[in-house]
């Protein structure tokens, strides 16, 4: 069986996670199938054990699409930074069937430092954040692993960028 899936990247601030959230709100409305996810969310845990703790996303992202699928989800639509293209593979291990399709969001440099400082307290965390998007964006920029790119930035509505990326991705 295949499982269209919809893998949104892109640098911290960028807006992955609004857009994910975005995409199964219009998926909700269409009566469409689906999960959605933001990755991040299941692997927090200390001590960290992999990089990124990528060893325990893949093996709970197998876990939780088993117990979507047997609900009824038939699509999966998730929010995840992706640097390598090797981690595709990952990805279709941990979802049988995966066709994926991966969208990177981006946004202007100003317009992310801008998201972080508002939804992130001063310290630490935030100066990593505030530091990292800048330099991710090259990554991404370099390894290039998506299939499309999508503007998320200059006052763009939030509806409007989920609905170019489902009918970008074939989904509507």
């Amino acid at each position: 069986m295949t499982v269209p899936v919809l893998l949104v990247t892109g640098t911290v601030g960028a807006g992955k996670t609004a857009v994910t959230e975005a995409m199964s709100e219009l998926l909700s409305d269409a009566e469409v199938p689906h999960a959605a996810l933001d990755l991040d969310a299941v692997i927090w845990q200390y001590p960290v054990t992999s990089r990124w703790n990528d060893d325990l996303l893949f093996e709970n992202l197998a876990a939780l699409w088993r117990n979507y699928a047997a609900h009824g989800s038939t699509r999966l639509v998730l929010a995840r930074v992706v640097e390598d293209p090797a981690d595709l593979d990952r990805y279709r291990s941990a979802v049988p069937g995966a066709d994926i399709t991966v969208v990177r969001v981006v946004a202007p440099h100003d317009t992310r430092l801008a998201r972080l400082r508002h939804r992130m307290p001063p310290g630490d965390s935030l100066d990593w954040h505030l530091a990292r998007t800048g330099e991710l964006h090259d990554i991404l920029e370099a390894s290039a692993v998506e299939d499309f790119t999508v503007d998320n930035g200059n006052g763009r509505a939030l509806l409007d960028v989920a609905r170019e990326v489902l009918e970008r991705a074939g989904w509507r």
